[in-house]
């Protein structure tokens, strides 16, 4: 079983594709837990009703919306989380139907895992969101629509899981076993801005506690970017992630148990 946390903050159009995804999974065990940085009513309403449409148990996450809190709303889903084995994403990444199966197969011991991302046009994006029609996930409507680099979206099972020591992950799609994120005490809630730190920060820390392998599977687990426009400082917080790196410390303070700091 894999417990999948989608980050999500707003964007119901794209929550519903997600989960549209996820019903055709050829895997089917699994549970959702969507950690949304906010408490909006329309998507406590949105997921409620999905409950009652799909086979998958849906678990939702929210808090009030002060901020940038994506580490504290990912910390709470993990704990609520059901399975040895979690797998991150965000809530803008549509999902290969081999997604869950490959990550079933991979996450074990000694590992975190990785994948990276199709990154959709804006044609293609906004015909899908118009539409709903997941099965414009294919090469042909990707040619059609000029979806760059044509090799990251074949799914290729029999290229072997490679270890990548000079690779971090991205946060939209990694995976590892629970018991590795509680023995760093999960996120470090410290970062406050969008896109830089949080999930280099668990990483580098994952790696020095437990000596871990970052293995790709970029050809196995696969998912597509819907194309939007960017809205934070990508390197807001890089001088308090050098800091934390320096320090050296794996078991961070301000995680799923907070220290007196």
């Amino acid at each position: 079983m894999v417990s999948l946390i989608i980050s999500f903050y707003k964007d119901i159009i794209a929550l519903d594709l997600i989960f549209k995804t996820l019903s055709i999974q050829t895997c089917k065990d699994f549970e959702v837990i969507v950690a949304e940085d906010d408490n909006a009513v329309l998507s406590k309403e949105f997921i409620d009703n999905a409950k009652s449409i799909y086979f998958f148990p849906i678990k939702h996450v929210s808090h009030e919306k002060l901020g940038f809190r994506k580490t504290k709303i990912l910390n709470d889903a993990i704990k609520i989380s059901s399975s040895e084995k979690l797998v991150f994403i965000d809530g803008d990444c549509l999902l290969h139907k081999r997604f869950i199966e490959s990550y079933t197969q991979f996450i074990n011991e000694n590992g975190y895992y990785y994948g990276r991302r199709v990154m959709l046009s804006p044609s293609i994006t906004k015909k899908i969101s118009i539409t709903g029609d997941i099965s414009l996930l294919n090469s042909l409507s990707f040619i059609l629509h000029r979806v760059p680099n044509p090799v990251s979206w074949l799914y290729l099972p029999l290229v072997p899981q490679v270890a990548k020591s000079s690779r971090e992950i991205w946060g939209c799609n990694w995976g590892v076993l629970k018991k590795y994120v509680i023995g760093v005490n999960g996120f470090d809630e410290d970062y406050n801005a969008a896109c830089y730190g949080e999930d280099l920060d668990i990483a580098w820390r994952l790696k020095k506690k437990y000596e871990l392998k970052l293995y790709s599977l970029r050809t196995r687990v696969i998912q597509y970017h819907l194309d939007h426009r960017k809205s934070y400082e990508q390197h807001a917080l890089r001088e308090l992630y050098i800091e934390k790196v320096n320090a050296a410390i794996a078991f961070c303070k301000n995680g799923i148990e907070k220290q007196a700091l």
